[in-house]
């Protein structure tokens, strides 16, 4: 049997070009510690937390898993590899992301994650998301700028 998060269903974790070709089996493209380690976070923050909101109206499309089609990574001109095209990296939005950043700090230090290491800084982000990824740390957690 697969994992499928508790908290987040299949659309709030892909692209609406993802989910249109492969709907529920989209689910296999996650690894089920990621998707775990999603859960987590949601647990310890105890509040609302989005990823993509797209099917219920919003404007978040693709802060998730990203496809070769998707605008973000269409309109690259050079090479392009994310965390987002490989199911590995996420923003994450709430309405407190000083909050959920230091909730994720705290996982990844004390770990409690199993996959999630990584932070994109504050301050490339200016407080508008919260992106995690899995990507290999050189420290525990890895606060990296973009």
């Amino acid at each position: 049997m697969i994992y499928k998060c508790k908290y987040f269903k299949i659309k709030e974790l892909v692209s609406p070009l993802v989910y249109r070709k492969f709907g529920d089996f989209a689910w296999k493209f996650f690894d089920e510690d990621v998707l775990s380690d999603l859960d987590t976070i949601r647990e310890y923050h105890a509040a609302r937390i989005v990823i993509n909101d797209w099917a219920w109206g919003g404007s978040l499309k693709q802060c998730g898993l990203r496809c070769n089609k998707d605008d973000l990574v269409a309109s690259k001109k050079d090479v392009y590899c994310s965390a987002h095209i490989m199911g590995k990296g996420f923003d994450l939005h709430s309405d407190n992301i000083p909050k959920l950043y230091n909730d994720v700090e705290f996982l990844i230090k004390n770990k409690r994650l199993k996959k999630i290491r990584r932070i994109e800084s504050q301050q490339t982000t200016k407080n508008a998301w919260c992106h995690v990824d899995t990507f290999q740390a050189n420290t525990i957690p890895e606060i990296f700028f973009a």
